[in-house]
């Protein structure tokens, strides 16, 4: 599924604070949301179910630590697709699998690539050679095995002088 939306020049500041300030912390109450932009409660509700309809704000999710859930490995996979015509069946393929947690269109050699996380070494393999290369149109894979990561993040830049603290 591609998600395309061009409502970013909709939104004003106190949306993009409001956007700012939930991706640091999505449990944050209305409250100090507006508090925190000097707007009240209710219109920061209004304003949160605006940009929950407008599909600013997909969905509220817990960041877990993979590691405290024994998901120790994770590697990018580069998909190299044969023909464009398997590549709508390959990304719903890779859709269902919740080992894949994101899946990109690429310039140049490859295709597609992969971010995948798994528990072990034996469960990276079985995804490879029994879910991922045995989909139909998959003529090549190629993997990297993250070794370790100084940075990974899900927050977005929202434009926002200073932005959320």
């Amino acid at each position: 599924m591609v998600i395309t939306m061009n409502v970013s020049q909709n939104l004003d500041d106190k949306d993009r604070r409001i956007v700012a300030l939930l991706q640091r912390d999505g449990k944050l109450a209305q409250a100090e949301i507006a508090r925190r932009i000097g707007l009240s409660t209710a219109a920061v509700n209004e304003r949160m179910k605006k940009l929950e309809n407008a599909g600013v704000i997909r969905r509220y999710v817990a960041v877990v630590d993979p590691r405290a859930l024994g998901v120790t490995v994770m590697a990018f996979v580069e998909v190299f697709i044969e023909h464009p015509r398997f590549e709508a069946a390959f990304i719903e393929g890779v859709l269902a699998l919740d080992e894949v947690q994101e899946c990109h269109h690429i310039t140049g050699e490859f295709s597609l690539l992969l971010k995948v996380r798994v528990r072990d070494m034996e469960r990276l393999q079985q995804l490879l050679i029994h879910r991922i290369n045995a989909l139909e149109g998959v003529r090549q894979t190629r993997t990297v095995i993250v070794l370790s990561s100084s940075k990974e993040e899900s927050y977005v830049p929202t434009g926002v002088e200073g932005e959320a603290s």
